[in-house]
């Protein structure tokens, strides 16, 4: 069976169970779900943390914009959000001695992994425009891949701040 039949048979097996199923009220943390944010380091000051909030509350919007894209399987849309990602300025390392708030404080991990999300970006940007639905749902993994993993560097560098002597 291929995955497009299997992604088919199952939307349609969905669609019968809810169908078929008594009419729920949705639950009350329904409405919550979609401002749920990554808990913030105490290492970082609130100007750094605010900086990045806007940052991230705008990849956030981005990827949930292109999975929908690629579930429905928008290519254009795709390629136009993935590009958007990997054109977006970046934050720069910060340069020895400067002890610039944002850039210093954040650990090196950050940055490797927002390097590799430009990349992977023009990567899944390609993909769409490849029109391999494959390569597209492929992209779509090593970009989230990308995401969480800044995301643990992001919370594990206040973890290994916190334990330095």
């Amino acid at each position: 069976m291929t995955w497009k039949a299997a992604v088919g048979a199952f939307f349609l097996a969905a669609g019968l169970a809810v169908a078929g199923a008594p009419a729920k009220k949705a639950p009350p943390a329904a409405k919550e779900e979609s401002t749920k944010r990554l808990r913030q380091p105490d290492y970082l000051s609130e100007l750094a943390r605010q900086l990045l909030r806007q940052r991230m509350a705008r990849h956030g919007k981005d990827m949930t914009r292109l999975v929908q894209a690629v579930v429905l399987l928008e290519k254009d849309v795709a390629k136009e959000l993935a590009q958007a990602i990997a054109s977006e300025p970046r934050i720069t390392r910060p340069t020895p001695g400067a002890s610039d708030e944002l850039n210093s404080a954040l650990p090196e991990q950050f940055f490797v992994r927002q390097d590799e999300l430009r990349e992977r970006a023009k990567a899944m940007a390609q993909a769409a425009a490849s029109g391999s639905d494959d390569a597209l749902a492929a992209r779509l993994g090593d970009l989230t891949r990308t995401c969480v993993g800044c995301h643990s560097a992001y919370l594990e560098a206040r973890d290994a701040k916190a334990a330095a002597p």
